[in-house]
């Protein structure tokens, strides 16, 4: 019989864990460095922004959901996204992640959440992902792609530009306003 709970900061190595497991399977088995048990407890101790559930079988740790809060017009409010969603291969295809994602729907429910969303893989590995029908049975629809923009060390290549007087957004900026198109950045607002 399968359980789940919600995670505690007790539960930061469990976690850690199984987070480094599914992060080397998204790399192709390479091992991830650096996932640290410290940002793991600084995570969970944002209780009102990150929550997560383990899922067990008897006293055994065998899958977790981790879910981040945001907010946003398009959603209408708030609403979770889920961050990682880990099962150990020898449960999976046996309910184990559907228990998880009903924890996570049983919280959206409650915290008002307009809906739940979840980030891909990059494709095709996506379309091949036993993943992509777990969430499709499960009643998500795909929206089409993520994109993300890695922002560590990112300060120190615009200040780099700035002081050449250069701006990433510059060459858009100026083809925009070309094709007469108001510069937003210079729009003010009564």
């Amino acid at each position: 019989m399968v359980t789940t709970r919600e995670v505690s900061i007790d539960d930061a190595t469990t976690v850690t864990h199984m987070v480094a497991a599914l992060l080397a399977e998204l790399e192709g088995g390479q091992k991830q460095g650096g996932l640290d048990t410290r940002l793991v407890v600084d995570l969970l101790a944002m209780k009102e922004r990150v929550y997560g559930f383990l899922a067990f079988t008897e006293e055994r740790p065998v899958g977790l959901i981790m879910l981040s809060e945001s907010a946003a017009l398009f959603a209408g409010g708030t609403y979770g996204i889920i961050t990682e969603l880990y099962v150990v291969p020898d449960q999976r295809s046996s309910g184990v992640a559907m228990r998880l994602i009903e924890a996570a729907v049983g919280l959206g429910t409650v915290k008002g959440w307009g809906q739940l969303e979840v980030g891909a893989p990059r494709q095709p590995m996506w379309s091949r992902s036993p993943s992509s029908a777990l969430y499709l049975k499960a009643g998500f629809a795909e929206i089409g792609p993520r994109l993300k923009l890695p922002l560590h060390g990112l300060a120190s290549q615009r200040a780099k530009r700035n002081a050449a007087g250069r701006s990433r957004l510059e060459p858009r900026r100026q083809r925009a306003l070309g094709r007469g198109i108001p510069d937003a950045s210079s729009a003010k607002f009564a």
